[in-house]
């Protein structure tokens, strides 16, 4: 059993770690709030450029653009595959589930999966195992304007269009509340319908505060606006493309900055309140053992008074 002056260190501690914790929890609580009011922000503007390609793909044929390697399916040789984590840990199962899934999509790929590491934790995951590692950026945790990612997506811009890679997906955490995050697994390159109706149909919350955005929208697309494309929609997607790639990836990398404080705030808030138990049961046990000290002092103090008055 500990002693005494053992356990008051104990005590000390945890609640030194307990300190620690709660100022943690609250700083990231203040970041995660400002990631998320930017991730938010960003999500119209993205629907609006997304909605756009939606409406120009669905009014021509496709094949007629077979020259855009953007919309041209190549057969799958070699793919390229982003990697969203954190430089720093201590945000729970953050980088746990974004490493797990990316991890299950090499493993499961009949081709080989090269690797572009954004973050220090998904940098050091890949380099221990030895899996192909192409880039790393790292500190896009600190990421707001569109201008910080441009040299991520105009990598993948060049290794696409050079015909390094026939296919390029991103691997991230979707900001949906301060409880709630999912890894998402987007194909980014080649632009095909569907992806970019499963974007638009998840880019905006369904639910909170936010989801007025959705109704907004679904009000404007009810009024009958339409776009109109000019000089002519080959010419348009030829310029839009390059720039929805770019807007993609910034839009993922500032859902995966408000997931990860969001995730490290509720962390350091268990962390905090584990420390407040463990410190309360060694308090229990410090008292305990006080008490029982005293008691063994008494029960002495008494048989040596009774054995001098015998």
């Amino acid at each position: 059993m500990a002693s005494s002056r053992q356990l008051k260190n104990r005590i000390r501690s945890t609640k030194n770690i307990g300190q620690i914790t709660k100022a943690m929890e609250a700083v990231s609580a203040v970041k995660m709030r400002k990631s998320e009011l930017v991730a938010l922000r960003s999500r119209p503007f993205s629907f609006a450029a997304l909605d756009i390609l939606q409406n120009a793909l669905s009014k021509i044929d496709l094949g007629e653009l077979h020259e855009n390697p953007f919309l041209n399916k190549r057969e799958i040789k070699k793919i390229c595959l982003m990697v969203v984590t954190s430089d720093k840990g201590l945000a729970g199962a953050f980088n746990t589930n974004v490493l797990r899934k990316a991890q299950k999509f090499i493993d499961e790929a009949k081709v080989p999966v090269d690797v572009i590491a954004i973050g220090k934790k998904g940098k050091d995951y890949f380099t221990r195992r030895n899996i192909n590692l192409i880039a790393e950026f790292l500190k896009a945790g600190d990421f707001t304007e569109v201008e910080e990612t441009l040299p991520i997506s105009n990598l993948i811009y060049n290794l696409y269009n050079d015909g390094a890679y026939d296919e390029v997906s991103i691997i991230y955490t979707n900001f949906i509340s301060a409880l709630k995050q999912d890894v998402i697994i987007r194909k980014l390159i080649p632009f095909t319908l569907e992806a970019i109706r499963d974007v638009i149909s998840n880019i905006i919350p369904r639910e909170g505060k936010h989801s007025h955005i959705r109704n907004s929208f679904a009000e404007e697309k009810k009024s009958g606006s339409k776009y109109l494309l000019e000089p002519n929609v080959n010419e348009v997607l030829h310029d839009l493309l390059p720039f929805l790639i770019d807007i993609e990836v910034h839009t993922a990398i500032l859902e995966a900055n408000a997931s990860e404080h969001s995730s490290r705030m509720i962390a350091m808030k268990n962390a905090s309140q584990n420390a407040i138990d463990i410190a309360n049961r060694l308090r229990i046990t410090y008292n305990k053992n006080r008490q029982a000290q005293i008691t063994k002092e008494l029960i002495e103090i008494t048989a040596g008074t009774e054995a001098l008055s015998k």
